[in-house]
C-alpha cells in the first residue's frame, strides 16, 4: 500500500515539475515576444523621428532660404526707393537754381514814334514849367481811333525794328537811331512792341520786370494793363534806372499775366521835357518760394487832410534850401501838439477826403503853402497766421520827404531829417522790423497813418505795404 501511494506521490511530483518548466517557457517566451515588441516599436519610433527631423530640417532651411530672398529683395527695394529719392531731390535743386531772362536788356523791339510837340506852361516849347500842353499830338490822335492798339499784334509786329535802349538818358550814342533821339524837339511820343516765349507758369515760377522809363508810362502785357504811371505832365513819372515793376493795376503778380507759349508786352511813352528813355527786361527764377503779398499796392486811395506849413529857409527865403530854416506857420505841427493821438483817430481820418496816389506836388489838396499832409488807408488781412511766417515786411515806393508811418497806431517808420538832412527817397524798398510790425497786424482790418512834412521843392507820397517770402 505503502509503495502504491509513494508512486502515487512520484507520479506527481514529476507531473507538477514538468508543468512548472512549461510555465517557465511559456513566461520566457512571453517575455521575449514583448522584449522583441518592444525593440521594434523603439526602431519604429526612431525611424520616424529621424524621418521627422529630417522633414523639420528641410522645411526650416527652406523658410531661411525664401526669408533670406525676401530680405535680399527689400534691401534692392530700399535701396532703389532712396536712389529715387535722391535723384527727386537732386531735380527740385537744379529747379531751385534755374534762373535767367525772357529778354534781356538792349533786346530789339518793334517801334512807332509821334510828333507830340510840347508846350509848358509859361508858353517855352518843351519848356518845363507846370500847366503846359501838347500841340500837334498825334499820338493823342492815334490812342483815339485806336483805343485798344495794344492787342492789334498784327499792326505791332509791323512796325519798324531796333534795339533798345531808345533815348538819351542811358547812353545816347548806343541808343536806337529813331526819331525819338534823331529829332528829339518833335517827336516826343512812342510805343513799343515786343514778342518773348514762356515755359513755365506753375506757381513756384517767378517773373519780374525791369525798366528804365522817362516818361509817362502805359504797360500792357498779353494786351492786360500791368503797370500805369502818367503825371499829366505835372507830378514826376520817370525813373533813373531799371526798376522792379509791380503791378499796379490790381493785386496780380506778373506770372499771372503769362501764360505758356508766345507772350507779349506793348508800352507807350509820351515825353514832355527833358530826357527821355525806354528799355527793359523780364527776368525769370524757376522753383521759387519768393512771394508777395501786398497789403497796399502803389497808387492806391487814400484818405488825406493837408496843412499850411510854408517853409523859410536859414536864409530867410521862402521854400528856400539852406540850412537851419523852420516852418512859418505850422498848422501840421499845432494839430499834434493839440491831438497827441492823431494817429489813432480814425474816426476823423476816416471822415477825410479821398485822393489817389501819387499824392504829389501838383496833387489837388496838396500844393503852393500847404506843406504838411496826413494820410490814411484801411486794409484787411485775411490769413494772419500766414502772414507771420513772411520774412519780412517791405515799404516800397516814393515818398518826399519828412515821413512818419504808423500801423495801427505803432509807428513802424521813420524818415525825418527835420529840413536839415536828406529825408526823401525814390524806388525805396526798406525793410521794416519784423516783430515790431506782427505787435501791431491783426486779422482782420488794419489801417496805415501817414504823415509827410515838405520843406523845400517837390514833395510826394507813393508808398506801398507788403509781407515779402524770400
Amino acid at each position: 500500500m505503502k509503495k502504491t501511494i509513494s508512486l502515487i506521490l512520484a507520479l506527481m511530483l514529476a507531473a507538477g515539475a514538468f508543468a512548472s518548466c512549461s510555465a517557465k517557457d511559456t513566461v520566457e517566451n512571453t517575455v521575449d515576444n514583448a522584449a522583441n515588441a518592444v525593440s521594434d516599436a523603439a526602431d519604429a519610433v526612431g525611424d520616424a523621428v529621424a524621418d521627422a527631423a529630417e522633414d523639420v530640417t528641410d522645411a526650416a532651411g527652406e523658410a531661411v532660404e525664401n526669408a533670406g530672398e525676401a530680405l535680399e529683395n527689400a534691401a534692392d527695394a530700399v535701396e532703389e526707393a532712396v536712389e529715387d529719392v535722391k535723384d527727386a531731390a537732386a531735380e527740385v535743386v537744379v529747379a531751385e537754381k534755374e534762373e535767367g531772362t525772357l529778354f534781356d536788356q538792349m533786346d530789339t523791339w518793334h517801334w512807332r514814334s509821334f510828333e507830340c510837340q510840347y508846350i509848358d506852361g509859361n508858353g517855352e516849347f518843351s519848356g518845363w514849367a507846370a500847366g503846359g500842353h501838347y500841340e500837334n499830338d498825334e499820338m493823342a490822335e492815334f490812342i483815339e481811333q485806336n483805343p485798344e492798339w495794344y492787342k492789334d499784334t498784327a499792326m505791332m509786329s509791323a512796325w519798324e525794328e531796333a534795339d533798345a535802349p531808345f533815348g538819351d538818358a542811358i547812353n545816347a550814342s548806343i541808343a536806337a537811331d529813331t526819331p525819338w533821339t534823331s529829332d528829339p524837339t518833335n517827336n516826343h511820343g512812342m510805343m513799343f512792341y515786343k514778342t518773348f516765349n514762356v515755359t513755365d507758369v506753375s506757381e513756384s515760377s517767378l517773373y519780374e520786370l525791369y525798366m528804365f522809363y522817362d516818361n509817362t508810362v502805359y504797360c500792357y502785357i498779353n494786351g492786360e494793363p500791368y503797370f500805369i504811371l502818367d503825371g499829366n505832365c505835372v507830378t514826376q513819372d520817370w525813373n533813373g534806372g531799371y526798376d522792379l515793376i509791380k503791378c499796379n493795376q490790381g493785386d496780380k503778380t506778373l506770372r499771372e499775366f503769362l501764360h505758356e507759349g508766345e507772350n507779349y508786352i506793348a508800352v507807350s511813352m509820351k515825353d514832355a521835357w527833358g530826357g527821355r528813355e525806354f528799355d527793359c527786361y523780364i527776368s525769370y527764377e524757376l522753383g521759387s518760394t519768393k512771394r508777395d503779398l501786398e497789403l497796399i499796392p502803389q497808387g492806391a486811395e487814400y484818405q488825406y487832410t493837408v496843412f499850411n506849413a510854408p517853409y523859410i529857409d536859414g536864409e530867410g527865403n521862402a521854400e528856400g534850401s539852406a540850412a537851419g530854416g523852420h516852418f512859418e506857420p505850422d498848422e501840421m505841427a499845432d494839430y499834434i501838439a493839440a491831438h497827441p493821438d492823431y494817429m489813432s483817430d480814425t474816426a476823423t481820418a476816416s471822415s477825410w477826403p479821398t485822393g489817389k496816389a501819387p499824392m504829389s506836388s501838383g496833387a489837388e489838396g496838396w500844393e503852393g503853402a500847404n506843406h504838411g499832409l496826413f494820410l490814411y488807408k484801411t486794409f484787411t488781412v485775411d490769413n494772419l497766421d500766414d502772414v507771420k511766417t513772411c520774412d519780412e515786411f517791405n515799404l516800397f515806393g516814393d515818398y518826399d520827404n519828412a515821413v512818419h508811418v504808423f500801423l495801427n497806431g505803432v509807428e513802424i517808420y521813420t524818415d525825418d531829417g527835420e529840413a536839415v538832412t536828406q529825408d526823401w527817397q525814390y524806388g525805396i524798398n526798406a525793410a521794416l522790423d519784423k516783430d515790431l510790425v506782427l505787435s501791431a497786424l491783426k486779422s482782420g482790418e488794419n489801417y496805415l497813418f501817414v504823415t509827410v512834412k515838405d520843406a523845400w521843392g517837390g514833395r510826394e507820397w507813393n508808398c506801398g505795404f507788403r509781407a515779402h517770402w524770400n
